[in-house]
């Protein structure tokens, strides 16, 4: 495998189904700085250098995180994607969608732990917790982060913790669209920040929202929604969980859109408070 510096903490093939192929654009907006800008592909934003490079010994790994992503969900995420798609037109394909939507949960799971400012808080906390061998030399300025668990048993731990998940896939058939977030999704835990994972919620395309929900939480169907109408307002209370998941950057396909959302958020004063427990449909029996 290429050893790669630069590494991307939203994947590009979730980017690339939020990218304006009609424009060669795509759209973002900096919840930092309150900026709206553009960029002409996707290979330099949601990134940065060394991001999962990690010490392996007394060598330097940039690669082994980078394989877990691509086993974990990269590499067949066109598979995944086709599958959810497919379901909607063959409801009778519902098993094999079910083990592909498990597959992209694990991208909503290991979302928050893929972005810097994650991984960058996580290590201040052990750090404070004295976790750092006591007279260990100081790190190659290239490890940027600890990293001291990988992509797979994160990923795994939790989705064991959900299981069996149920699914909610939305379609949005009208001209709104979703809004991808620089966590790729969101996660409601049981505690708002701690405890148990309940849901999940994962936009897999600008028109596709898969939304997972634990066991915890009862016996709930899996189900297809459909959004007809433009300004709806399930679409709109999906987004405002995205755009308040991020911890500074999120992208859409559509400028005005994007922009449309945020100021009727700002209307709302959703921006800056935690999300709400998002709930589609009623548990089953």
């Amino acid at each position: 495998m290429q050893e790669r510096v630069n590494h991307h903490y939203v994947s590009q093939c979730q980017l690339k189904e939020f990218f304006n192929k009609e424009e060669g654009k795509i759209y973002l907006y900096d919840k930092q700085l309150r900026n709206y800008y553009q960029k002409s592909g996707t290979r330099r934003i949601f990134s940065e250098d060394n991001l999962n490079t990690k010490l392996l010994g007394n060598k330097i790994d940039r690669n082994s995180m980078e394989i877990e992503l691509q086993v974990l969900f990269e590499d067949d995420f066109a598979k995944h994607l086709a599958a959810v798609k497919q379901f909607h037109e063959d409801q009778e394909a519902i098993e094999k969608a079910y083990w592909e939507m498990n597959h992209l949960a694990l991208m909503a799971l290991v979302g928050e732990y893929r972005n810097p400012a994650y991984k960058s808080g996580l290590d201040q906390a052990m750090d404070s917790l004295k976790l750092r061998i006591t007279g260990a030399e100081e790190p190659d300025p290239k490890v940027k982060y600890q990293n001291t668990k990988g992509y797979l048993d994160v990923a795994h731990i939790l989705l064991k913790d959900m299981d069996p998940i149920t699914f909610a896939i939305v379609s949005l058939k009208s001209d709104d669209h979703f809004i991808l977030p620089d966590t790729s999704g969101f996660l409601v835990r049981q505690n708002l920040d701690t405890g148990h994972i309940m849901q999940f919620g994962l936009p897999i395309s600008d028109k596709l929202f898969l939304l997972g929900r634990s066991s915890r939480m009862g016996k709930y169907p899996t189900i297809l929604v459909n959004i007809e109408d433009d300004d709806s307002e399930m679409a709109f209370r999906i987004n405002s969980d995205l755009v308040n998941y991020a911890y500074k950057t999120i992208a859409c396909r559509n400028r005005a859109f994007l922009q449309k959302t945020l100021d009727k958020m700002k209307q709302r004063r959703f921006i800056g408070q935690y999300f709400q427990e998002f709930t589609i449909g009623e548990p089953g029996s």
